[in-house]
């Protein structure tokens, strides 16, 4: 903008002095006039090129970027399939709570035979009834004027009796702690097997 007006001020004294004396006054009048409007429009146009070039940037600087992504279905080139990843879950396991048992006997009853019962059958098995929120127990037992068995957990069965009454004695022992009950029952044991008479002649 400087040079143009540098340069257009010396141009327009040289006009001016050519120019015949009656016609300098209206040609100096025409020119001064026309001094804005040629300001005006250099002032235009360089408004506009500066729009342009503001325009040119802002442009350049959102050119959107595209991103293609080849689908492995149908790229034909691409011959290794699409890796599947399988994730496994573990099952979380459960710890089951234990109990805490009382350490005592707890209720210990005779269930079979019962007090009285008369058993006939070849032999006479025990069944003891215990509790099993008191700890473990063992027992020992004798049958009349028998000698007492080892403690142990098993069942008792008791084989080849004699006919008549019974007294059954067992003792029941914590395995925890120092304490010992005894049970008693009686009953009747009828053998089954009927002697078979035997006939002796008489001789005269």
């Amino acid at each position: 903008m400087k040079n143009i007006l540098k340069n257009l001020l010396p141009n327009i004294k040289k006009w001016y002095f050519v120019l015949p004396d009656k016609k300098r006054h209206f040609e100096l009048i025409t020119a001064v006039l026309s001094i804005p409007m040629i300001l005006t429009v250099i002032i235009v146009n360089l408004n506009t090129i500066n729009k342009n070039k503001q325009t040119a940037i802002e442009a350049n600087s959102t050119t959107p970027i595209q991103v293609i992504i080849d689908n492995p279905a149908t790229n034909s080139s691409n011959t290794n399939p699409p890796k599947t990843t399988l994730k496994t879950t573990s099952t979380p396991t459960t710890t089951p709570t234990k109990v805490e048992r009382k350490k005592d006997i707890g209720e210990i009853e005779i269930l079979s035979p019962q007090e009285g019962e008369i058993i006939n059958s070849d032999n006479v098995c025990i069944n003891i009834s215990t509790d099993s929120n008191y700890c473990p127990v063992t027992w020992s037992y004798k049958l009349d004027n028998s000698n007492w068995s080892d403690y142990n957990n098993n069942d008792i069965c008791l084989y080849n009796l004699t006919t008549g009454k019974k007294e059954l004695q067992i003792k029941v022992k914590s395995t925890v702690v120092d304490k010992i009950i005894t049970l008693e029952r009686n009953f009747t044991y009828q053998n089954s097997t009927t002697p078979t008479p035997t006939v002796t002649p008489i001789n005269n």
